[in-house]
């Protein structure tokens, strides 16, 4: 039985240049295919995608599957030269009357065989497992003229010795520049061999958006397995926040979340793989909702329990990211528009140039995305899978973001994402470090990322390291538009995201998180020094006199702030401290991460803070969004 999978790896575990990768399986040493190796800065692995072949595995059994390294060996696939796979993709296009006006078809299996010959668009290449990503347009079928925007990838993966084949149907709508993009109402079908194997009803695909469906095809069954990771280990890679493991996810909630899924995909069937779920389809909509965070409420959960119901919620949102219309690819490169060919261009705020198509009548979407509001919804079930969609939506998500800022204050084609919001600039940089990390090293778009972090990282060393002086003797950050205000709670997302900064390895990141974490931290542990603890948790707060002079000193910011409130035992702790999702909650995940990045003083912060907010461990066990705990 072939079992494939996603794996981060500890730096230093396994030099994947010099070493192969074997497992203990039941007794018995087999040889691990890894393949869309991601390498930290030391050279080692960071991740990869692991396949292996077990043999005699019973129905309900468990097997523990224990990964070393070993000798360096070839892997050489075994494949048919033309497979069994013989697929027809068929779309009916309908317009606004409901009139059928074109039968598209795609009939990929010539260009499979083609690119088995030619050992081209392989991702996944060994005895195990062998994948191809078949990319071909949609052809109309009574004319054979190629559609100008539906196309489909596939990601063929063939097993067995292609007895078992398993096709990620991708569908896209996703082109840059071909003229008159916009929605696109139609059903589906896939054949196998002239039979129809799967539908999609009539629904309306958004322009610049993506879905996918799995299909297994092939003389044996689909393989029935479940992969559960050695979740400490996986923490202590650092591919991840390191969640309290400790917590216990409540079970009803697990039930009533897989219910509310359920019955979210029935009210929404009629969006068909456009679906929201959990999701708030306009991103700007004030207040605090389950998919903020660092990851998702449901991711937080499956990192926690690796229980089925989080994980069918999880994928389900992972799926739903490629209905926001954020997926750009460059039809020159086959690629997510980049800055390095365009970077004038922009998706979303300022001038683009050159100027984006305009899109046609009726194309308006459930959607409003922003930055400031954007969930990390693909980056775990890649880590987990290692199926390429997941893949390819971090890349998108990235790639939008860099995009969407005004070219004049992102730097061009520097791409700078420091101009957006305190909490914007959070999430896109925790957007950009997900695509640098797993991004493989081989992908055309590594070095892309890694350059935009690097041109980020310079900058906010330049403003907080070198010219902190011109900055808050305290070290909060500025609001963007009102620089007397600064936002403790949107400071916390910058802290929690600088901390992961600071477990990848990232150049920089520990001397701008120490600027933060002055203020971060040092809100929890001034009360001596006149600024009540009780307070730490905060919405806006003025960090300048009258005069427009920075403050200067802990009990000046409190008197501003707080006029009149003095540190009694019996002052109200902010932020909702018995909530899960409060900015009290915040402030655990912001001390957690800062104390796994090493900050002096962030471990006894953390403490003290949780001794002041004993109930929130309880409203974890419902919703662990915030539950980062330091790492020991």
């Amino acid at each position: 039985m072939p079992v494939t999978f996603g794996q981060p790896f500890k730096a230093g575990d396994w030099l994947h240049t010099t070493q192969g990768l074997v497992a203990q399986v039941g007794g018995a040493t087999i040889p691990l295919q890894a393949d869309e190796i991601s390498s930290h800065r030391d050279g080692s692995a960071r991740f990869a995608v692991l396949s292996a072949q077990l043999s005699n595995v019973q129905p309900g059994e468990a097997r523990i599957i224990n990964i070393f390294p070993g000798a360096k060996v070839n892997s050489t696939p075994s494949v048919p030269a033309s497979p069994d796979w013989n697929l027809e993709l068929e779309a009916q296009v309908y317009d606004a009357n409901g009139n059928v006006t074109a039968t598209l078809v795609a009939q990929p299996q010539s260009q499979l065989v083609t690119q088995i010959a030619s050992t081209t668009g392989r991702r996944l290449a060994g005895a195990v497992a062998t994948e191809y990503t078949v990319a071909l347009p949609f052809k109309n079928k009574a004319t054979g003229t190629p559609h100008p925007h539906l196309s489909a990838r596939l990601h063929t993966r063939l097993t067995d010795g292609g007895q078992r084949i398993r096709t990620d149907v991708v569908m896209e709508n996703t082109r840059t520049w071909t003229a008159s993009p916009g929605n696109i109402t139609y059903s589906f079908a896939v054949k196998r061999n002239g039979s129809t194997i799967y539908t999609q009803p009539k629904f309306t695909h958004y322009h610049h958006a993506r879905w996918h469906k799995v299909l297994w095809t092939g003389a044996l069954a689909e393989p029935q397995a479940r992969v559960r990771h050695n979740m400490p280990y996986f923490m202590a890679s650092k591919a991840v926040w390191n969640y309290d493991l400790n917590l216990k996810i409540s079970d009803t909630e697990l039930s009533n979340s897989l219910a509310y899924l359920k019955t979210k995909q029935q009210e929404q069937a009629a969006l068909g793989p456009m679906a929201n779920l959990f999701l708030t389809p306009y991103f700007p909509t004030t207040g605090g909702r389950s998919e903020i965070g660092p990851f998702p409420k449901w991711t937080a959960s499956y990192l926690i329990s690796q229980d089925d119901r989080a994980l069918q919620i999880m994928l389900a949102h992972g799926d739903a990211a490629g209905a926001v219309p954020v997926h750009y690819r460059d039809e020159s490169t086959g690629q997510v528009l980049d800055l390095d060919r365009y970077p004038k261009v922009t998706v979303l705020v300022g001038t683009s140039e050159p100027s984006l198509p305009n899109l046609t009548p009726n194309s308006t979407t459930i959607w409003t995305p922003d930055t400031a509001h954007q969930p990390s919804l693909a980056f775990v079930p890649y880590l987990i899978t290692g199926d390429a969609f997941y893949q390819d939506e971090v890349t998108f998500w990235a790639g939008w973001n860099l995009a969407a800022m005004d070219p004049q204050y992102r730097g061009y084609g520097t791409g700078l994402l420091t101009q957006d919001q305190i909490r914007g600039q959070a999430w896109n940089m925790r957007a950009l470090s997900e695509a640098v990390r797993i991004t493989p090293d081989s992908h055309v778009l590594k070095g892309y990322f890694k350059t935009r972090m690097t041109n980020n990282m310079n900058w906010y060393k330049q403003r907080f390291v070198e010219n902190a002086s011109s900055e808050s003797p305290l070290g909060a950050v500025q609001k963007p538009d009102e620089n007397h205000l600064t936002a403790p709670w949107q400071d916390d997302f910058l802290g929690v995201t600088f901390g992961q900064l600071v477990d990848d390895g990232e150049p920089h990141a520990l001397p701008v998180l120490n600027f933060f974490s002055k203020f971060n931290v040092g809100r929890f542990l001034n009360e001596g020094n006149g600024f009540c603890i009780a307070k730490a948790p905060g919405y806006y707060w003025n960090i300048r006199d009258a005069n427009g002079v920075f403050i200067k000193n802990w009990d000046s910011l409190f008197t501003k702030n707080f006029p009149g409130t003095s540190c009694t035992a019996d002052l109200p702790i902010d932020g909702y401290p018995e909530a899960p999702d409060g900015s009290a909650a915040f402030a655990r995940a912001m001390l957690g991460s800062a104390a796994s990045a090493g900050i002096p003083n962030a471990a006894s912060a953390y403490n003290l803070w949780v001794s002041k907010t004993p109930r929130m461990d309880a409203a974890f066990t419902a919703d662990p969004t915030w539950a980062i705990t330091p790492r020991i």
